[in-house]
């Protein structure tokens, strides 16, 4: 008796199982994508990491320059503060590239406010403030 198939050993083409190389036997077509979206998904999370990143630098930087520049402006209105403290203080500040906002010197000692805007990238410009107090002098200027 002939078979009736061709070839004996190999199953007709109906009960084969069809395979493809690059997939796995174990994958399903469900899972086809999936790796693309875990790379866009850490992709999101990367970006998301650096503009935060980005962000702390930013706010950080100006945090320490306004600081800075407020207990300069303070120092320096305390040495004027017999004769133009809030001059003096305006012109310290201006050079610091900050804003005077508020000065109030007393016969002892002087505080001084200050701000910087800060243009933050992907966000409106947002405004720092700080005050700062300085006096008295040990050995008052003659």
């Amino acid at each position: 008796m002939t078979s009736p198939h061709p070839h004996p050993h190999t199953p007709p083409a109906r009960h084969r199982q069809r395979t493809n190389p690059t997939r796995s036997p174990r994958r399903t077509r469900s899972d086809q994508g999936s790796g693309t979206i875990h790379v866009l998904t850490a992709c999101l999370l990367l970006s998301t990491a650096l503009a935060t990143a980005i962000l702390w630098a930013a706010i950080s930087t100006a945090r320490h320059q306004l600081a800075a520049a407020a207990d300069l402006t303070a120092l320096s209105a305390a040495y004027s503060l017999t004769t133009t403290p809030c001059q003096t203080a305006a012109q310290t500040a201006t050079a610091n590239n900050v804003t005077l906002t508020a000065c109030t010197p007393t016969p002892t000692d002087v505080t001084i406010q200050v701000s910087l805007p800060i243009p933050l990238p992907f966000l409106p410009t947002q405004t720092l403030t700080t005050t700062s107090r300085a006096g008295p002098l040990p050995n008052p200027p003659p």
